[in-house]
């Protein structure tokens, strides 16, 4: 079994799904897994350690699995392949129905590691947590006016001793989501002294942070909330959340969102009490946030909307990429066994969005964005 590690299609992208040690694990356990990596100037860990941990050299040889982080280049896809990366398109996202059209062109696998999940419906795997505390650091950074330099790769220690240096009276921050995400970013604050508005005592000066869940921030018509149908597309929801502009002057957006949900406000709605910074950590493109016209990155992280400063960069984790691939790599590497063994089986697991050229039924509702 060949499984490749390819490199990274965009400039400033630093992770890797495995790192050496834990390639030298599988080796160990497995001695038919083969493992081959395209040789990159940016992965955080050198192509001599990958050498060193077993791996050769890619050229041309036949793979079985290529594995990447973000989307691979539509160039080079050949026919029979099999791929697994974050490929979002299974939002049916516009931007990479391309990616997807040539993978069922040519009779291709699409296996996304987001779609990996347990019985409970919970991600297995991702950098989520890692997105929450670098959007966090980066939107408090632009808040406070702070000019530390903006190099990377960072460690987590570095971001929490940049922040605590600094005066942080009067951040009155909202975060919406309780996933990974939000954890992330809650990590961070609590770190840095930022508390939970929960029974905390409010003056002025006051820093704080306040999460809220679906409920607070969506309204059923019928006043028969259900969170599982809302995800489901049942019953008629609107948005309270413009209620909270007056109270925050930061907003952290961790929380999931498609295109049956609400959106958060409309652009007409914003006014004089909007926030004063907004970090779209979650990243969707006119999505629950009509502010986010745009996606950014980590060299130039900041737009304005209006008087307010964005915050949307599309691979936070990639600026902690030591930390984050080392956390990925360990989930993966638990799991890898069981991909490898359903790539050549005539069953379309959840996790395939396509396989062997056939999109899955499971998201049939993708063809109509790839017509």
């Amino acid at each position: 079994m060949n499984i490749c590690i390819l490199k990274e299609n965009k400039s400033n992208e630093f992770r890797t799904p495995l790192i050496p040690a834990d390639i030298k694990l599988l080796k160990k356990k497995y001695p038919k897994y083969n493992f081959y990596i395209e040789p990159s100037k940016n992965r955080i860990f050198s192509d001599s350690l990958f050498y060193q941990s077993g791996c050769k050299k890619y050229t041309s040889q036949n793979i079985d699995l290529f594995l990447s982080v973000k989307e691979v280049s539509t160039r080079i896809i050949k026919t029979n392949q099999n791929f697994m990366m974050f490929s979002h398109t299974v939002k049916g996202q516009a931007y990479n129905m391309p990616l997807l059209k040539k993978i069922l062109k040519n009779d291709c696998s699409l296996i996304d590691y987001e779609l990996l999940k347990d019985k409970k419906r919970n991600r297995l795997i991702g950098f989520g947590y890692f997105a929450g505390i670098m959007g966090a650091f980066l939107t408090i950074k632009k808040h406070l006016k702070i000019n530390s330099s903006s190099k990377y790769p960072y460690k987590i220690d570095e971001l929490i001793s940049i922040l605590s240096k600094k005066d942080l009276k009067n951040l009155r921050i909202l975060i919406t989501g309780e996933g990974s995400v939000s954890k992330g970013v809650q990590f961070l604050l609590k770190k840095i002294g930022i508390k939970e508005k929960k029974n905390l005592k409010i003056n002025k000066s006051s820093s704080y942070f306040k999460v809220l869940s679906p409920s607070e921030y969506y309204k059923r018509l019928d006043k028969r909330f259900s969170f599982k149908d809302l995800n489901n597309g049942i019953g008629d929801y609107k948005s309270i959340f413009p209620k909270y502009f007056n109270e925050y002057n930061i907003f952290l957006s961790c929380h999931y969102w498609d295109s049956r949900f609400p959106k958060l406000f409309e652009l007409n709605e914003v006014d004089k009490n909007f926030f004063q910074t907004i970090g779209d950590i979650t990243c969707d493109i006119n999505g629950s946030i009509p502010s986010t016209s745009k996606s950014t990155t980590l060299k130039k992280p900041y737009y304005k909307f209006r008087n307010t400063d964005i915050m949307a960069v599309d691979n936070l984790p990639s600026a902690l990429p030591e930390e984050s691939s080392r956390h990925f790599s360990k989930v993966l590497t638990s799991l890898l066994p069981s991909i490898l063994n359903s790539l050549n089986k005539e069953s379309i697991e959840e996790f395939y969005i396509s396989k062997k050229g056939y999109l899955n039924f499971r998201y049939i509702n993708l063809l109509k964005n790839l017509i």
